[in-house]
């Protein structure tokens, strides 16, 4: 009869001998392949494994974020800026320019939260969403 093998997840087969020809009960030539299963024993659980499609994209996120803010930063310290905030007094007293990196930084961190506050699940739904999250990135 019929038997039901199970194995650990992330396991593999391995051939360990020569391949060999044996004739079946019913005289039908069966290939035989000596093979042990190995398991991968430094592998993370299911769930680490789900959760690290959403680790790796939130981490991608927090990279543009520090990228962002660096860029926007340096910006506020060019010479362009402080050029222009010379010649535009109200400009400066209004703060323009930091108010504007304050609400670009804002909208990236609304968008980084965003993206963090879908489940693990949710990264491994469908490649469609993942995709279109990616492509929001």
């Amino acid at each position: 009869g019929e038997e039901e093998i199970l194995f650990p997840p992330m396991s593999y087969l391995e051939v360990t001998g020569e391949t060999r020809m044996e004739a079946g009960p019913n005289g039908n030539m069966i290939r035989v392949v000596s093979l042990s299963v190995n398991a991968n024993q430094t592998c993370g659980t299911l769930e680490e494994m789900l959760g690290s499609r959403m680790r790796l994209h939130v981490a991608m996120l927090e990279n543009y974020e520090l990228e962002i803010q660096g860029e926007l930063e340096g910006e506020l310290e060019s010479e362009e800026v402080k050029s222009r905030l010379a010649n535009d007094s109200r400009a400066k007293s209004e703060e323009h320019h930091t108010k504007m990196v304050r609400l670009i930084s804002e909208e990236v961190a609304v968008v980084v939260r965003k993206h963090k506050a879908r489940g693990a699940e949710w990264y491994n739904e469908d490649d469609g969403q993942y995709e279109n999250s990616t492509k929001e990135a």
